[in-house]
């Protein structure tokens, strides 16, 4: 079965995302047949509105239910349940996978797909839009890889899956 999953912050990045879906040990030979057994497009999210979160320098998206609001993101296809897992581990117990319609740029086709919704904090959330270009032009991107106490789950399930 495969799985897709709409992204809208921080693994937009594909070094982030491999981090998750490969892990920290993963070789770059693993990283490449896993980007390849993907499919990466950008789509929009309606009736949805993305924002900095105090302190953090990654994003969360709640629902409006307002058309006229949309989040840009990418749309990974070709996903496999122990994606969906590093996926669930990566993003704790903030965010809620739930079933979602983003469409597609150019023709504005509906795909079926899950996003990770903000249940925390509001009062977190900042009045402004997060920015992806920011968050890689700044080096944050880096500097989050180099520092994110959310990866060390993330390797420790991928681990504890070599190890069965």
């Amino acid at each position: 079965m495969s799985y897709s999953a709409f992204f809208y912050g921080s693994l937009m990045s594909e070094i982030v995302l491999l981090r998750v879906l490969c892990g920290a040990a993963a070789s770059d030979h693993d990283k490449t047949l896993k980007l390849k057994s993907i499919q990466l497009k950008f789509t929009l999210l309606k009736g949805h509105k993305r924002f900095s979160l105090t302190g953090e320098d990654y994003p969360a998206v709640i629902q409006t239910g307002d058309e006229q609001d949309s989040v840009k993101g990418i749309l990974c296809q070709g996903l496999e349940l122990k994606d969906i897992k590093a996926l669930d581990c990566f993003e704790g117990e903030d965010y809620k996978r739930v079933a979602t319609l983003v469409s597609t740029i150019d023709d504005k086709t509906l795909i079926d797909t899950e996003v990770y919704i903000w249940i925390g904090d509001k009062n977190l959330l900042l009045g402004k839009e997060w920015s992806f270009d920011y968050f890689v032009s700044s080096g944050k991107e880096q500097k989050w890889l180099d520092e994110r106490c959310e990866f060390y789950d993330v390797d420790n399930l991928h681990i504890t899956e070599k190890e069965k």
